[in-house]
């Protein structure tokens, strides 16, 4: 009797996770269609256009990071003309792919296993609420996921390769693949290792870099590379979002939480204490945002907690600190300084062994982010608050389910672009940039940052008219000013006046 029953709950629970598999792909299928952002969601893809169009990179436009996340997507989209109407939808299906991919070599880095029920429990956990877009920091962690599983493998020059790609993705990426360099020259100088394998990999690898190098004339304009990635604008706030960000702003509360750090890794505590405090934690964070106006708090503090906890109970496993350095270098950004693509991986990882709690896990981090997605759409109108449409109509962004505001927006732009030759959305619509197919000036994003190079424009777009977002005035001032928005105004006179525009000309 026991044995039956033993058998039945089996039986129940490869139901229960056929069920979820279902479910995560309807989830999947669902982050693919659902909305559009006037802001980030077009920003890489902007500048693949670009590429296709004949512009070369640094050259005929502004791009102040490393060039390999753009050579990545242009290669992946060669088959699609520029003017492709399904664009944002199939890269969308293609960072699925690759987030994919992360979630299964993660499993055989630091699990040591694969299943195709914990990739997909992680590819959710990875994706967490961040938009469905091409981004640079995802290719950067997909390239070192990708050299972190090689040296594993003992395959040094395909590491050393991937972590060359990494590393030409984002500034960031430079840290970690340093640290991995210095690592496989200290392993090479112990014992020299050499497996076929690795040079079927390498050698096509290193070929493949050295054809991008000229194809997209990074040789021809390497100072012009060098002085856009490493401008003043681009290297600052290094300090403020890489260390500073993992504290607190008062020295008080960021002692006691130091004095709470070296507490909690010289106390000696049982270990199913801990994993049962983290089995907690996890779907607290899972729900944390929904009590906080949709802002997840704490991650930071969270990560350093997860270092000290690994750092006590599995002092010897490396590949989990690589990970963890990973995830710390990853995070440095302007505008997304957060480790949270590896949370709640870690919680997993730490968690693991607690099996029967897994589908249940699964179910509620599926639950949460959906229900986030929905009622905390980013930046764009919620499904709760909108009517939604799909935009069949529309180049780009054909196929995707959008807000009938964001379709009415688009369309406005369309025509706008129709009557004023050479128009210029400002303060900046990456997206609008790609289905006009239109980029008289050097960047997407017009503000300062973006866009080291922005006085050379001014005086070659004196006779372009240029359309202002009405909604938005984050341009004026602070981090994200954008002075040729501001310069082109004086300039110019208002021409006309539309529902989502106020139009400038001579």
């Amino acid at each position: 009797m026991y044995k039956s029953i033993t058998l039945s709950l089996e039986s129940y629970r490869k139901q229960y996770a056929n069920g979820m598999l279902i479910l995560s792909l309807m989830y999947l299928i669902f982050i693919s269609l659902y909305s559009i952002n006037q802001y980030d969601l077009g920003f890489q893809l902007s500048m693949v256009s670009r590429i296709k169009s004949g512009q070369i990179i640094y050259k005929d436009f502004d791009y102040v990071r490393p060039f390999f996340s753009i050579v990545f997507w242009d290669y992946l989209l060669k088959a699609l003309p520029l003017t492709s109407e399904y664009l944002i939808l199939i890269s969308r299906i293609l960072v699925i792919v690759q987030s994919f991919i992360i979630c299964y070599l993660i499993q055989k880095i630091i699990f040591n296993r694969s299943s195709l029920q914990v990739t997909v429990f992680l590819l959710i956990c990875f994706l967490h609420t961040f938009p469905i877009m091409p981004w640079h920091t995802i290719d950067g962690i997909f390239f070192s996921i990708v050299s972190l599983f090689f040296y594993k493998k003992k395959w040094y020059l395909s590491t050393l390769i991937f972590i060359i790609f990494a590393s030409f993705t984002k500034q960031s990426f430079f840290i970690f693949g340093l640290a991995m360099g210095l690592i496989i020259l200290r392993d090479l100088s112990r014992k020299f290792t050499f497996d076929k394998k690795d040079f079927y990999i390498s050698i096509p690898s290193i070929v493949f870099l050295i054809i991008v190098l000229f194809q997209y004339h990074i040789i021809d304009n390497f100072k012009i590379f060098f002085n856009q990635i490493f401008n003043s604008s681009a290297s600052s706030g290094f300090y403020e979002n890489s260390i500073a960000i993992y504290f607190f702003d008062k020295n008080i509360k960021t002692i006691i939480f130091i004095l709470i750090l070296l507490l909690l890794y010289f106390i000696k505590i049982n270990k199913k204490y801990i994993e049962t405090l983290l089995l907690i934690t996890f779907p607290v964070l899972l729900v944390f945002p929904f009590f906080n106006q949709g802002t997840y708090s704490g991650i930071h503090s969270l990560f350093l907690i997860m270092v000290v906890l690994f750092l006590k109970y599995e002092p010897r496993n490396t590949f989990i600190f690589l990970l963890l350095f990973l995830g710390w270098s990853s995070s440095i950004s302007w505008g997304y300084n957060t480790p949270i693509f590896f949370i709640f991986i870690f919680l997993y990882k730490f968690i693991e062994k607690r099996k029967q709690f897994f589908l249940l896990l699964w179910g509620l981090a599926l639950t949460s982010f959906l229900l986030f997605r929905i009622k905390y759409t980013y930046l764009s109108d919620s499904l709760i608050n909108s009517k939604y449409i799909f935009s069949n109509n529309v180049k780009s962004i054909s196929g995707l389910w959008i807000s009938e505001h964001e379709y009415q927006y688009v369309t406005e732009a369309e025509e706008i672009n129709k009557i004023y030759k050479h128009v210029i959305f400002l303060p900046g619509s990456p997206i609008l940039d790609i289905i006009n197919t239109s980029f008289p000036n050097r960047a997407s994003w017009e503000m300062d940052v973006e866009y080291p190079n922005w006085k050379q424009d001014l005086s070659k777009l004196k006779t372009n008219v240029i359309a202002v977002d009405n909604s938005q005035s984050y341009y004026k001032e602070g981090f994200y000013k954008s002075s040729i928005t501001l310069e082109l105004i004086k300039q110019k006179k208002i021409i006309k006046k539309t529902k989502y525009f106020t139009i400038y000309g001579n």
